[in-house]
């Protein structure tokens, strides 16, 4: 059950294999026995994985239904592709930030 929802996460996100190997730190070959159900990951992968494809960690592990699971908006997902892989928590979090600020300031321009 969990390669098969690392997968469509995965595949939810338009990642490649490799893409997500290199997030976590390992190789492709490590990653896809993870989707093939061939090896299982640690808890701190596994946290790793629940924090990159934004959901918990109950919900990879079977414990949570999908019904309970809202994947990234689209906006996300094309903002999150714009940002560089590098960028620092802190630096994610300013950029949150921001975008916040021109909301509301468009909001209050209405």
């Amino acid at each position: 059950m969990l390669g098969k929802r690392l997968k469509a996460l995965r595949l939810g996100m338009n990642q490649t294999q490799q893409q997500i190997a290199d997030h976590l730190g390992i190789t492709r070959a490590a990653y896809s026995h993870f989707e093939n159900d061939r090896n299982e990951p640690d808890g701190e992968t596994i946290v790793k994985l629940a924090e990159l494809f934004q959901v918990s960690t109950d919900y990879l592990l079977g414990r949570q239904s999908l019904a309970n699971f809202a994947p990234p908006s689209k906006r996300v997902q094309t903002v999150a592709a714009h940002i560089d892989e590098n960028v620092t928590d802190e630096q994610m979090e300013d950029i949150l930030n921001y975008i916040d600020f021109i909301k509301q300031r468009h909001t209050q321009k209405d």
